[in-house]
């Protein structure tokens, strides 16, 4: 993955941005994988690796920003509320 332009503004620098970053090609790999996987069991465990990944970046943003986790958990449970409102009723 490249960097982002000189002008593009960071959300955060130094080692954590280096963190996240790797964090995030972790997770994109992973995500390519699963795409290539050739059972069940080996498209569990890539999954499980992204969800892991995931979970770490996002922890690693919450000792910078407390209540991080909890703004991605409340947002998750909106997108999953707006996919169950799209749900056709049997």
């Amino acid at each position: 993955m490249t960097n982002p332009a000189p002008s593009t503004p960071r959300l955060f620098e130094g080692e954590l941005q280096a963190a996240l970053q790797q964090l995030h090609d972790e997770v994109a790999e992973a995500m390519q994988l699963a795409k290539q996987s050739p059972d069940l069991d080996d498209l569990s465990a890539v999954h499980a690796v992204a969800l892991l990944k995931i979970g770490m970046a996002i922890g690693l943003v919450e000792q910078k920003h407390p209540g991080f986790a909890k703004e991605v958990e409340n947002k998750r449970q909106r997108v999953i509320a707006a996919l169950n409102a799209e749900q056709p009723k049997h």
